[in-house]
């Protein structure tokens, strides 16, 4: 089998190329840098210690609201997870008897951490929209 020394001179000169390549971005970026700094000092703007400083180092606004979001509905869907069939028949019988849909007895179990009453079920009925 023929080794071709051409192919893996030239792979390593490309590789090479693209490490120069960054080092040529990285040293352009740090001059750009100094010399905004030297500029931002001639007009007798306060240089910031840290690029860091004032930073908490915490996820992204937008990313903290999605995670809230998506955290919400997870914890939602548990709330909410059918319980065991013989729990829910005895819900589902309660409900009925009161006048309440299964999911108004499960969100006002949940709300008040009681079983709803006769009064709770006439304030249900009346709140709901027309």
């Amino acid at each position: 089998m023929a080794v071709d020394f051409a192919a893996s001179a030239a792979c390593a000169h490309a590789r090479s190329a693209r490490q120069e390549t960054r080092t040529a971005v990285r040293q352009a970026a740090a001059g750009w840098r100094e010399r905004r700094k030297n500029d931002l000092r001639q007009m007798g703007l306060v240089i910031p210690l840290s690029d860091w400083l004032g930073h908490s180092n915490g996820p992204e606004m937008i990313e903290s609201q999605l995670f809230r979001r998506w955290h919400w509905r997870q914890m939602r869907d548990a709330a909410f997870a059918p319980p065991d069939p013989e729990t829910g028949a005895r819900w589902a019988r309660k409900a009925e008897k009161l006048g309440l849909t299964c999911a108004e007895y499960r969100l006002e179990l949940l709300e008040r951490g009681r079983h709803p009453t006769e009064e709770d079920a006439l304030r249900i009925r009346a709140a709901r929209p027309r």
